[in-house]
């Protein structure tokens, strides 16, 4: 809406510098009839139900596509728990292996 009332005005100054001056006045009238009714309409929308109606739309959508990040981000956290569980259990394992396997090998040295 700004860049019609801007626009207004430009075509507005570039009448006036071509214009007598009574031509001039004229066209500085109209400009600004112009430019109340673009923001008499633009107060018009802004206040229309529809846009109250947009506006509780997007809060909703905001509201549930929180609720969506929310509930993955709890279900990646879990699983990255019970992952890292896992890969800690396979290490326990692989260390008691390989120190029973030293303890063999010590011992088979021994020998």
């Amino acid at each position: 809406m700004r860049h019609a009332i801007v626009i207004s005005f430009a075509v507005a100054a570039l009448a006036l510098t071509a214009c007598s001056k009574a031509e001039q006045a004229e066209t500085g009238e109209h400009a600004k009839a112009a430019a109340a009714k673009i923001g008499e309409a633009t107060k018009e929308v802004a206040g229309s139900p529809e846009m109250k109606d947009l506006g509780t739309d997007v809060k909703e959508g905001a509201a549930e596509a929180g609720a969506v990040a929310k509930e993955a981000l709890a279900t990646a956290g879990a699983e990255l728990k019970e992952g890292a569980a896992k890969a800690g259990d396979k290490a326990q394992d692989a260390a008691a292996t390989a120190d029973a396997k030293i303890d063999k090998a010590a011992a088979d040295a021994k020998k």
